[in-house]
């Protein structure tokens, strides 16, 4: 009898070439050496065969291995979950592995040639990576039942031991590898953007550091080209959420090469992406038969060489043309100084003939001297040589020192605008720019010929969502969808199970926390992460609070994926830099680009608009309200927007190139009821977005209620991502004292002035008569201060009080008159129009703050409340009454006007109210 486990009987497939495992059909053989035959009984019958390659193969003395609970079975790439046992068998024909596997109840076995086949051991039988996946898990397992982390990591048992994770989890070297080839820059490049494509195809792990407006998006889809073009691998492009590998998608799309993206992550998108195969097919088809013939790289190599150092021209072209900017403005604040001050002429001066870097050394050196350092003889024969005669100067007269820095300056500028015209006039003579493009059009021509190679070795086949993973046809759709988009939570769910892709890109990696990390590495070899430290960061894990990691480079409280792979590597860790910066005005990025980026950006920008940041402050005052739902907002900067902001600084921009953002979610709610028709949202929602104008509402005022909420708005990387998102215009509106005890926000406020000299702070005039409620108000309120009635309970009440008997005195109004506190059941004696709700508040003594009457007919014209923000807007049980009250008066068809206390512009308000008012009821007695 034939025991499976020990041996096995192969018979070759006339029609397909290959060796089928019959051993189960066999029930004993006969070997017959003469004749070089075997006789096999199968199936009841016996047959012979010629033994040998042509027909039959007889495999004995198997090599038996059987799995352990960290052990897994890999077939052409993919794991195996249920194999049980190998045994591995050598034959004529080579070397045979035979799988055994659990399958319905029962066990079942395929033979394969033993090159396809390897046994891997999971990386969790090492004690480190088991114990971090274990303090992960734990956290997981505190988040809510539904949250989408909960099913991979219960599916998370095994790590690939030639996985990025485990290489990451137990701390090994970061692997080196030449490079296949040149690479290709088909979306074009900087020298940054080479840097970091170079790293990401060497290196097992590297990051690409991308501050906003770098080119990152450009970087990531030349990674692309490079990968499934000339090195012919697969890659993953994965984020937090759709809209970052969106973009990827679109971009790709545009030039013509979407069709190698398999869209896929959640469930939605990936029907949809089955849906559009047959359409899809038909483009590769048409693809494939417009492919141009390989370019020679030759051509290639000479244009990347000629390219690589007109880019280093354009650097230098970009970097001093931001010099020249900031020499332009130091000089108009040096100007403004000089304005009372009358300076030597100092002619003939032979200094003064010299370059600006004599004259500053000269300064410096005369420094030197006014301490006692006098120079030696040597030393001052030198500096005859270097500066000329100076006799005429007084080193001690700061008229003199003020005359040679007014020099510098001048000097300075004029060298700069040589030199900026002198790159400009290299790169023109050079033809930089038609030679960049015939660089992006080869490489576009080298990618689109190294895809049409591949696809027409392979037939159109459409895929289906529940078997593409399944066996070889999952390593086919790879062949046909060599690129996968998905989010980090998605992608194990839509490769096949244990399958590594050669290579993992994560966007906006800064918000990608280690337990969406942990599961994107885990399905790749190398990874290049591309983020920015200094952008926002993710959200805590709250469940992580209370838990000590075996690491400090794993812990899930502190890190996300950027900053544990810069604890876990050091100066280990492959990382380039994006300097060049194409999307802000130079004064914008300049402040990004000081505070946070160390000054290593350089803007290839150029300015366009005069003041590109203004300061716009509120009137003196208390604005800001907290709401019982702890959130925070501000009526009157919202006020200052609609009314001044839009209307004064935003002219010639349209609605949908203005962004409004905040730090907080209710004030960014409050700004879209005013101006529905602008984009509004939180900076944490803007992120990754971008407009021409972009307008920062900060909120907080000076109260100790405000300046607890100053950590959390004067967070720079929350004031980072807020500037950066303006394209031509960035505007800060914020409270009458410009936050003085911040340190990001005053930084902020500074630069703009300083960048604004003679018009550094626009003062708001929307003012509120309740900002009389306030030890500090608006100077032009100060005569209705005096004119206070103090009639009335509530201070808020008596003004209104006020302003309304200012506008009776008028002749226009002088018929009118207001009745406070009156009830309800006074005003609507009829109550059959309400409903029983309704009645029963009217009848609890529910009054009307102020009624205006006409005081000729007793006509009731106008009902006024005035909202005070604790006892309205941040009271719940209030705003159902209130809600009541607006029900009761809509019924009886009555006006009514409410004036919140955090609102502004009240007497105009009441005047139009009052005109409104008029126009109804005389359309009323007119029916």
């Amino acid at each position: 009898m034939i025991d499976p486990r020990s041996e096995a009987v192969l018979i070759r497939n006339r029609q397909t070439g290959v060796f089928e495992d019959k051993t189960r059909e066999v029930a004993r053989y006969e070997f017959q050496p003469a004749s070089q035959r075997i006789h096999l009984t199968f199936n009841g019958k016996g047959k012979t065969f010629p033994y040998g390659p042509d027909r039959v193969q007889i495999l004995r003395n198997a090599v038996r291995r059987v799995l352990t609970g960290d052990d897994r079975v890999e077939v052409n790439g993919t794991l195996w979950e249920s194999a049980t046992e190998t045994a591995t068998f050598s034959g004529v024909q080579g070397t045979w592995c035979r799988v055994f596997y659990r399958s319905g109840g029962g066990e079942k076995y395929q033979t394969f040639p033993a090159s396809q086949i390897r046994v891997v051991t999971s990386g969790t039988a090492i004690p480190l990576v088991n114990d971090v996946l274990r303090y992960w898990r734990t956290i997981v397992s505190r988040l809510s039942s539904d949250d989408p982390l909960r099913p991979p990591y219960d599916r998370l048992a095994f790590v690939h031991p030639e996985s990025v994770l485990a290489s990451y989890l137990t701390g090994a070297p970061i692997a080196t590898r030449p490079p296949d080839a040149a690479p290709i820059f088909p979306f074009r490049c900087n020298l940054s953007q080479r840097k970091a494509v170079e790293n990401g195809l060497t290196r097992s792990i590297s990051v690409i550091e991308g501050p906003p407006g770098t080119g990152k998006t450009e970087t990531i889809l030349n990674l692309i080209a490079n990968i499934t073009a000339v090195q012919h691998k697969t890659v993953g492009i994965v984020s937090f959420g759709n809209a970052a590998v969106d973009n990827v998608r679109d971009k790709l799309g545009e030039l013509g090469f979407g069709h190698i993206l398999g869209n896929l992550g959640r469930k939605q998108k990936r029907e949809e992406f089955f849906a559009q195969q047959p359409a899809r097919n038909a483009a590769v088809a048409q693809f494939v038969s417009s492919a141009p013939q390989r370019p020679d790289p030759e051509q290639l190599a000479d244009l990347d060489r000629r390219l690589r150092k007109l880019q280093e021209h354009e650097r230098v072209l970009a970097d001093r043309r931001q010099a020249l900017d900031a020499h332009r403005l130091e000089l108009r604040h040096f100007e403004r100084h000089l304005e009372q001050a009358e300076l030597p002429e100092l002619a003939n001066l032979p200094l003064l003939k010299k370059s600006a870097d004599r004259v500053i050394d000269y300064l410096a050196e005369s420094q030197l001297e006014l301490t006692g350092s006098r120079p030696r003889l040597l030393r001052r024969i030198g500096n005859y040589f270097k500066y000329g005669s100076l006799r005429m100067l007084d080193p001690e007269d700061t008229d003199v020192v003020l005359r040679l820095q007014l020099a510098y300056y001048t000097k300075r500028i004029a060298e700069l605008e040589q030199e900026v015209e002198l790159a400009g006039s290299r790169l023109q003579r050079a033809e930089f720019e038609q030679l960049a493009e015939d660089h992006k059009d080869l490489s576009v021509r080298i990618l689109h010929a190294g895809l049409a190679d591949r696809y027409r070795k392979l037939s159109r086949t459409v895929y289906d969502a529940d078997s593409y993973r399944r066996g070889r046809t999952f390593e086919t759709f790879l062949e046909d969808y060599p690129a996968l988009l998905s989010t980090c939570h998605s992608l194990r769910a839509s490769i096949a199970e244990g399958y590594l892709l050669d290579y993992l890109i994560i966007d906006e990696a800064s918000q990608v926390n280690l337990l969406l990390a942990g599961l994107a590495m885990s399905c790749a070899r190398n990874v290049i992460v591309v983020g920015d430290q200094k952008q926002l960061p993710p959200i805590p894990v709250e469940a992580a609070a209370d838990l000590e990691p075996p690491m400090p480079a794993y812990d899930c409280r502190r890190h996300n994926l950027l900053s544990s792979l810069a604890e876990q590597y050091g100066a280990e860790l492959p990382s380039a830099l994006l300097r060049e910066h194409y999307r802000c005005d130079p004064a914008i990025i300049g402040f990004c680009n000081k505070k946070f980026y160390d000054g290593e950006l350089i803007p290839y920008t150029v300015g366009k608009i005069e003041q590109p940041m203004i300061v716009v402050r509120t009137a003196e005052g208390n604005h800001m309200r907290r709401h019982h739902t702890g959130g925070r907002s501000n009526q009157r900067e919202v006020d200052v927007i609609s009314q001044e902001v839009i209307r004064d600084h935003c002219r010639g921009f349209a609605d949908a190139d203005i962004g409004i953002t905040t730090p907080y979610r209710l004030q960014a709610d409050k700004t879209r009821d005013v101006l529905d028709q602008i984009q509004a949202d939180t900076v944490h929602r803007f992120q990754g977005r971008q407009k021409q104008v972009v307008i920062l509402t900060t909120v907080l005022d000076e109260t100790w209620r405000g300046r607890t909420g100053l950590p959390f708005v004067d967070d720079p990387q929350m004031i980072n991502v807020a500037v950066s998102r303006a394209v031509r215009r960035f505007i800060l509106v914020t409270n009458h004292d410009l936050m003085p005890t911040s340190r990001h926000i005053q930084d902020l406020v500074g630069y703009i002035r300083y960048h604004n000299p003679g018009d550094e702070v626009v003062d708001s005039t929307v003012v509120s008569v309740f900002d009389l409620l306030y030890s500090a108000y608006a100077q032009r309120l100060r005569p209705l201060a005096a004119r206070l009635k103090k009639e009335l309970k509530y201070a808020s009440e008596d003004i209104i009080w006020t302003v309304l008997h200012d506008i009776f005195a008028e002749p226009r109004y002088a018929h009118l008159t207001a009745v406070p506190q009156v009830l309800l059941k006074n005003l609507l004696p009829d109550f059959a129009r309400l409903t029983p709700d309704q009645t029963a508040y009217a009848k609890r003594r529910a009054s009307l703050d102020f009624v205006v009457y006409n005081r000729v007919t007793n006509q009731p014209l106008l009902a006024i409340e005035v909202d005070g923000f604790a006892f309205h807007e941040n009271k719940p049980v209030q705003l159902a009454r209130d809600a009541l009250k607006n029900e009761i008066l809509r019924a009886h068809d009555f006006p009514l006007l409410r004036l919140p206390t955090t609102g502004s512009g009240e007497q105009q308000r009441i005047l139009e109210a009052l005109a409104g008012a008029e126009d109804h009821w005389a359309q009323r007695s007119a029916q």
